[in-house]
């Protein structure tokens, strides 16, 4: 895999394919990362109406058939809440963040996988929930133009908010990336975690966008981002809906 994050690929879609046959190990090079930064704007509905601004950390390499991946990703709002004649009753700064680590292990036909996920939302007023699942997935399309990954696994999930929760889930995921042309790149990723012993308890993340290339190293995106909690805690809306717009910079 290339170390350097070209154009407006998103960064799963280089280092979801393991490399071609190795070289021999004294002509083999140091597998490379390719690391991509990523500053933001975006209007939010849901708890609140809200400005935010955003900052994130995506890399990723891979090793023979391991695939490693992490994100780290940081917002930073300022809500506005109304009453029922419109009068705003309520301004104040709010902030989350987010660190996800992923590991896949490539086999014929199929992968194996281990996630974790820590979340911080003050506006959710979640202190902290911690998602660890793993699981088996599968490529059912793996082109330089076109990925298209399920999985499905077990998960044990932990938040601390205003009422403490921990339970086993389910956890099913899909993710698709698309090259367009040399410019333009597209993706989609869908995760479901239900809680095994109640569906009706379930966390939903959509995340879609779009990157356009501006020059080999940057690029402008828009990213539409939905997240639903069937049993957020008092007083929070069951879903947030995130749009916003980005410059990237791929090192």
């Amino acid at each position: 895999m290339a170390g350097v994050f070209t154009g407006a690929n998103p960064l799963s879609a280089q280092v979801a394919a393991p490399p071609a046959d190795p070289a021999p190990a004294a002509e083999e090079a140091a597998p490379g990362w390719a690391t991509k930064l990523t500053a933001g704007f975006s209007t939010k509905s849901g708890n609140t109406e809200s400005d935010s601004y955003s900052g994130r950390v995506e890399s990723g390499t891979t090793i023979g058939k391991t695939i490693l991946a992490m994100l780290l990703e940081g917002n930073y709002a300022e809500n506005e809440t109304t009453d029922a004649k419109g009068v705003t009753k309520d301004e104040q700064t709010e902030g989350s963040a987010k660190f996800n680590a992923n590991v896949k292990q490539r086999f014929d036909g199929f992968y194996l996988y281990a996630d974790e996920l820590a979340t911080h939302d003050s506006i959710a007023d979640i202190k902290l929930r911690n998602v660890a699942s793993t699981g088996v997935g599968t490529f059912l399309a793996d082109s330089d133009a076109f990925k298209f990954s399920v999985d499905a696994g077990v998960a044990y999930v932990t938040e601390r908010a205003l009422e403490d929760d921990d339970y086993f889930a389910l956890r099913f995921g899909e993710r698709i990336d698309y090259k367009v042309n040399e410019i333009v790149s597209v993706w989609e990723k869908m995760e479901v975690t239900p809680e095994a012993s109640d569906f009706g308890n379930a966390l939903v993340a959509f995340e879609a966008g779009i990157e356009s290339a501006l020059t080999k190293t940057i690029a402008f995106g828009v990213t539409l981002k939905v997240d639903h909690d069937s049993e957020p805690n008092e007083g929070v809306e069951r879903t947030d809906t995130v749009l916003g717009a980005h410059v990237a910079l791929s090192l």
